[in-house]
């Protein structure tokens, strides 16, 4: 006799099919993350010449201080580390559906392409580079846009650490500092490195453009969504921008803006909610009625009173009043009193 044989996972289930993705997450995950951080640090301090090198060889208006910038990456990485962890550790179910659904397979193709990018650009190819790092800050933008849909919550904090930090600081790095860079670098926008102060301000009117332009897109993410995390980076950004000298006055001047900007509008926004939540926002632009007066018609018909004493008194006062005459009102008034 045979039976039928019940199979040990139902491909069919919500669940399982969850379990599945996230197994093939922390297979692949892990390795891409390793060797990206592995193939940035060859990259920016063994080789010959270095990210590091290439920097100060090409020089351009948008080229921040390394140094600062690289604080950032620390974060990017750090948390990328985390969140390894996190696919292996993490049990709440908000917490595996955010890493499979929100994040997903696009952060393994993005580590590759950052690995690519490395590369590309330490060979000094630098269109290619560009076209690799364009498509690098398109899936970091998708995923930062997909995780709109999950957001971190208080009971899940790691979330917010492992998660949501290093896409946002990895965005705003590629689209405020990295990418503008090279295009610059490409179209040979640069100055010589050797005597900086005979053309550095050379492109700055561009290079304002390309500030305003990208940091518009922060200041009204920031404006949205009051996000923190953006407003500390973008502030960072733009202080590694305007401490690397020389600088032409127009980009020293949008740095500046910009710089101030980033923490008014956070302000602003925080502010708007917290009237918006309480209610108060109507009390702004509500307008006041104006009083209303009760005309002498309006007295004489209003209701009599509900207790008998008080419309007797009120009859008779109305009746001793020479002023006005004893009315139908006052009649009544006191028929019902009686």
């Amino acid at each position: 006799m045979s039976t039928a044989e019940t199979p040990l996972l139902d491909a069919r289930d919500p669940d399982t099919r969850l379990v599945l993705k996230l197994l093939r997450l922390q297979v692949l995950t892990p390795l891409s993350v390793l060797v990206n951080i592995a193939t940035f640090l060859i990259c920016s301090l063994v080789v010959k010449p270095s990210m590091k090198d290439l920097n100060r060889a090409f020089p351009t208006a948008v080229t921040p201080n390394a140094g600062m910038m690289a604080m950032i990456w620390i974060f990017v990485f750090a948390g990328q580390v985390l969140y390894c962890m996190l696919l292996v550790a993490g049990r709440k179910h908000d917490t595996r559906e955010t890493m499979v659904y929100g994040v997903g397979l696009r952060l393994v193709l993005a580590n590759w392409l950052m690995v690519a990018w490395s590369i590309v650009f330490t060979l000094k190819l630098w269109l290619p580079s560009t076209i690799i790092l364009g498509v690098l800050t398109f899936f970091v933008l998708w995923i930062n846009f997909t995780l709109i849909w999950y957001p971190p919550s208080v009971s899940r904090p790691m979330d917010f650490v492992a998660i949501h930090v290093p896409i946002r600081l990895w965005l705003l790095i590629l689209l405020l500092s990295s990418l503008p860079q090279s295009i610059f670098i490409t179209l040979d926008w640069v100055f010589s490195p050797d005597h900086p102060e005979v053309d550095y301000d050379r492109r700055s009117w561009e290079a304002l453009g390309f500030i305003l332009g990208t940091n518009a897109v922060g200041l009204l993410w920031v404006l949205i969504k009051r996000d923190l995390i953006w407003t500390i980076g973008g502030v960072w950004t733009m202080l590694a921008l305007m401490s690397k000298r020389p600088k032409g006055v127009p980009v020293f001047t949008a740095t500046i803006l910009v710089a101030v900007l980033y923490p008014l509008v956070w302000i602003t926004s925080l502010a708007w909610h917290r009237l918006r939540e309480k209610g108060e926002l109507h009390v702004l632009w509500k307008p006041v009625p104006p009083p209303t007066t009760v005309t002498d018609k309006q007295a004489a018909i209003a209701l009599p009173p509900e207790d008998p004493q008080a419309r007797e008194e009120l009859a008779r006062a109305r009746a001793e009043d020479s002023d006005m005459p004893d009315d139908g009102a006052a009649r009544a008034w006191a028929d019902t009193a009686r």
